[in-house]
């Protein structure tokens, strides 16, 4: 909660200047502190995340939500567990999904 609230109030601040980027969204819990802020203040949060989870979440390490895991893929997606998070947020408008690697 304390992060969270740092995140918020950092994103209230920059949001007055314009769009708000976050890169690396994982299931979105970090997106609603931000995105609720840059509604706030009418601007919007641009979340970008490949959603194939870190090497930490990969499986055989701590960290790893089997339920995350896509079969069909063969990889992690965490996709469909952000946009969940979005939309019991009603942040479904204030945030824009950017899905692909933050180098490119």
């Amino acid at each position: 909660p304390e992060e969270g609230r740092a995140l918020h109030d950092a994103a209230l601040e920059a949001g007055r200047l314009g769009p708000v980027v976050e890169i690396g969204a994982y299931c979105g819990k970090s997106a609603v502190y931000i995105g609720t802020a840059c509604r706030a203040v009418g601007t919007t949060l641009f979340s970008i995340d490949h959603h194939r989870g870190s090497e930490e979440n990969q499986p055989g390490w701590e960290w790893h939500d089997s339920d995350t895991w896509d079969a069909d893929a063969g990889s992690m997606d965490t996709l469909p567990f952000f946009r969940r998070t979005l939309r019991q947020a009603g942040l479904e408008e204030a945030v824009v999904a950017v899905v692909g690697r933050s180098r490119t």
